[in-house]
């Protein structure tokens, strides 16, 4: 139809130049636009019953489609049902086995708990190191939903009695050791129970965190080291050796602790300078013991000798003495007098200088001590109170330089003290001397 309109509007519209056109081929435009018209009708018509066809099968396939979800649905009804009758039947089942358990469900927390403290020592063990991987059984266990069986339990007793036996055996392996250094080498360590790991001749630190033994980067004292070196070499019988109960931790605090020097440098400019006052305290006590010591010599020899020696107070005393011709008994006594003094003086030189070093270490001690306060606060007001690392340094100078202060003021009041009762014994000594001379010049 569309196409006999197109025709129709354009024979309307043509020039007039086509009027003149024959007869004959109107004829033969209008039979021709017939021919189509009935050609479209037929096409039409069969289209129309097509549809109709298909139509019909549509109507089908929605029968079909609509009986199956009645199907579908009368099965998930079905299902439905069973579902629900299946959960009250498990819970009654659940029921029944919670009343059934009775003290069992006791025993598995007691499992658990049991395997979870396990997993804690045998993580942190020395063993751990040569048996790696074994802890992970007893994390699950211990934090598993599912309950334990008889194999589980089983297998728990077993590795707790593994870890006991191997608390009593030394054990060579291979394993990776760390160096102070921070380089990783493989070599051999020996286990002393789960108490201490050494290896060529230096304890050992077990690092649970990365299941690496660690080089101490400071060793123990040099017999703790031998008996490691002993044992390493040892290939039977008994040897003495360190343990650690601690299992580590007493081995840790002892290489912790700081060593002399260390506590040296803690006291800072000030325990310098206490100690270099203490040594020469120290020697000017030596130089007067010595001293005191010949002159103490001198004097006994000089008094069983009829010859005078000048290198003794005594001898230098009869000297004066014989050279004094007078016969004025007053004159000889107050020549040694004066004498006696001299020699006093020269057998206590230095005492005074070493009490004096004794009163102003102590007084060092607590200049340091006051100045490690000072810093200790300063360090308090700047940064508070939350790390207790920030405020050792003050602490152990304040500490420190009172130790050193009192380690070298009494010594030195003790030797001070002991020197000048020696030197007075001999001035006493010295004394006698003097008395019996102005005796025998007075007989005389």
């Amino acid at each position: 139809m569309n196409k006999l309109l197109t025709m129709i509007v354009c024979a309307v519209f043509l020039p007039l130049a086509n009027v003149q056109a024959s007869i004959e081929d109107l004829d033969a435009l209008v039979e021709s636009v017939r021919q189509e018209a009935l050609k479209e009708a037929s096409h039409d018509q069969d289209r129309i019953e097509r549809f109709l066809s298909e139509r019909a099968a549509q109507q089908q396939l929605l029968q079909d489609a609509r009986a199956r979800l009645q199907a579908e649905n009368e099965r998930a009804d079905r299902l439905r049902d069973g579902y629900e009758s299946n959960e009250q039947t498990l819970t009654q089942y659940a029921a029944d086995l919670e009343e059934r358990a009775g003290d069992l469900n006791d025993l598995f927390a007691i499992v658990r708990q049991t395997a979870v403290n396990a997993n804690g020592i045998l993580d942190t063990s020395l063993v751990a190191a040569e048996h790696e991987d074994r802890s992970s059984f007893l994390l699950d266990l211990g934090k598993g939903e599912s309950k334990p069986s008889i194999e589980d339990i089983r297998q728990m007793w077993t590795m707790i009695l593994t870890e006991i036996a191997e608390s009593g055996k030394v054990v060579r392996f291979d394993a990776t050791v760390i160096k102070p250094q921070g380089d990783e080498t493989r070599q051999q360590v020996t286990r002393a129970g789960v108490f201490n790991a050494i290896s060529e001749g230096a304890f050992l630190r077990y690092l649970p965190e990365s299941g690496k033994l660690v080089e101490l980067s400071r060793q123990p004292a040099a017999r703790f080291q031998r008996m490691a070196a002993d044992l390493e070499e040892a290939d039977a019988g008994m040897h003495a050796f360190a343990l650690d109960p601690s299992k580590g931790a007493i081995l840790s605090l002892m290489v912790q602790s700081p060593d002399l020097k260390e506590r040296l440098q803690q006291g800072g400019y000030i325990g310098y300078l206490i100690l270099i006052l203490g040594a020469i305290g120290v020697l000017m006590v030596i130089q007067r013991a010595i001293g005191l010591l010949f002159a103490r010599r001198g004097i006994e020899a000089q008094a069983a000798s009829d010859e005078i020696n000048e290198k003794n107070p005594l001898g230098r005393m009869q000297k004066i003495a014989a050279a004094i011709t007078s016969r004025n008994v007053d004159a000889i006594s107050m020549r040694l007098d004066e004498q006696l003094g001299e020699e006093s003086s020269r057998l206590n030189r230095g005492l005074a200088t070493v009490a004096v070093l004794a009163a102003v270490s102590p007084l060092l001690g607590l200049l340091g001590t006051v100045t490690g306060m000072i810093e200790t606060f300063q360090q308090i007001t700047l940064f508070g109170t939350g790390d207790p690392k920030m405020m050792s340094g003050g602490i152990s100078q304040a500490l420190v330089t009172t130790q050193l202060g009192l380690s070298v003021a009494i010594p030195l009041v003790l030797f001070h003290s002991l020197l000048t009762g020696r030197a007075n014994r001999l001035v006493e000594k010295l004394g006698k001397y003097s008395s019996d001379i102005v005796t025998d010049r007075e007989l005389d």
